[in-house]
């Protein structure tokens, strides 16, 4: 049997990705060269399984803005008779906002009107009179609360934050915007789409806006989203800024406000868990493994894996602290033909497993 050498270099690892929080220091990786039958000596990367704090730091595009807006739509197929929806303009409650010709609806109402005069003349006269007065009044009522929705008016004190800009004379579809209205003092930090589902209600983040960096804790967020949210509402993510900060900002940096966008930063960290580099870590299918090195010998193990963060991926069974794991090449060995009876000493593989797992004595 051809003899196996091998030379250890012990080095620092250093693994590839944004992570805080490692214990660097007590995690090594080393170089291991071991001669290939049919190919030159090659040399793989190895790394001792150990218990540390892994984590990592993502970051997202997010915008400053008013995500508790309303939307105020128009009722009806009609032509606009006013419009004075400003962008970034403060309301009133009860403030008109758009106006729509009810030219029909008015005809309507003036034909019921005459027809309660008529009846509330009658109604002293019997018991069966009163009641039909009465069914003309609400009917009445009916119309008037249906004209009133021809004038669109502002929910409650707040700022104009969106429109739909519309000119008099304009036709305009029932259903549609007219514009859309916040609380004046809603803004926020806030994330729409598929990037809001990273986020959970209660965790911890950070906000950067113009360079400066704000502790903020997740208010809203999907997995939290209300039953009777809409479709858009339930993948949002908002973030509420720790110790009144966007009120400062409001007063302070309007420019920054006025941009619109903001960065926020979510760090995810697991603690004192056995992990080794990702690279150590082969996954086929539903099954995980990594190649063990007991001296110049190599073993195949099958685990089963936690979080993968900053560059390490949790073990949480099938290896052991102190276990050394090849992090780079493994399962690439070649073996030559004309050696095959060795190969029980090179693990039989060429690119692939055996199919079968390599035990330990």
């Amino acid at each position: 049997m051809i003899k196996k050498a091998a030379a250890i270099v012990l080095s620092l690892g250093m693994i590839s990705g944004m992570f805080t929080g490692c214990k660097q220091n007590e995690a090594t990786t080393q170089e291991i060269k071991l001669p290939i039958y049919g190919a030159e000596e090659i040399t793989y990367e190895v790394a001792t399984a150990q218990y540390m704090d892994i984590s990592q730091t993502q970051s997202y595009g997010a915008t400053i803005g008013y995500p508790f807006a309303d939307n105020l739509y128009y009722p009806a197929d009609a032509q606009v008779v006013s419009f004075s929806a400003i962008k970034g303009k403060d309301v009133v409650e009860g403030q008109v906002l758009a106006e729509l010709d009810s030219g029909d609806l008015d005809y309507e109402i003036s034909n019921q009107q005459t027809i309660v005069n008529t009846a509330l003349s009658q109604a002293h006269t019997s018991e069966a009179a009163r009641l039909q007065y009465e069914i003309e009044q609400y009917t009445l009522d009916m119309l008037l609360a249906e004209k009133e929705k021809y004038i669109i008016r502002a929910p409650y004190d707040g700022i104009i934050v969106g429109i739909q800009r519309v000119t008099a004379g304009d036709q305009i579809e029932a259903g549609a915007v007219c514009c859309t209205v916040a609380p004046a003092d809603g803004v926020q930090v806030y994330i729409d789409g598929k990037d809001a589902n990273n986020f959970r209600y209660g965790q911890s983040v950070v906000v950067k806006i113009d360079g400066v960096e704000y502790p903020a804790k997740v208010v809203m967020a999907p997995d939290v989203a209300p039953a009777t949210a809409d479709n858009y509402a339930s993948r949002r993510a908002v973030f509420l800024l720790d110790n009144d900060a966007m009120d400062k900002l409001i007063v302070e940096n309007q420019m920054a406000l006025a941009a619109g966008w903001a960065t926020v930063y979510l760090t995810t960290e697991k603690k004192n868990v056995l992990a080794v580099p990702d690279a150590a870590v082969k996954t086929t299918g539903m099954t995980s493994s990594v190649t063990l090195l007991d001296g110049t010998e190599r073993f195949r193990f099958n685990v089963t894996v936690g979080m993968s963060l900053g560059g390490y991926t949790e073990i949480v069974d099938g290896i052991a602290e102190g276990d050394v794991v090849i992090s780079d090449g493994s399962g690439t060995f070649v073996s030559s033909n004309d050696n095959a009876d060795n190969d029980d000493d090179h693990g039989g593989w060429n690119g692939e497993w055996d199919g079968e797992r390599h035990e330990r004595d």
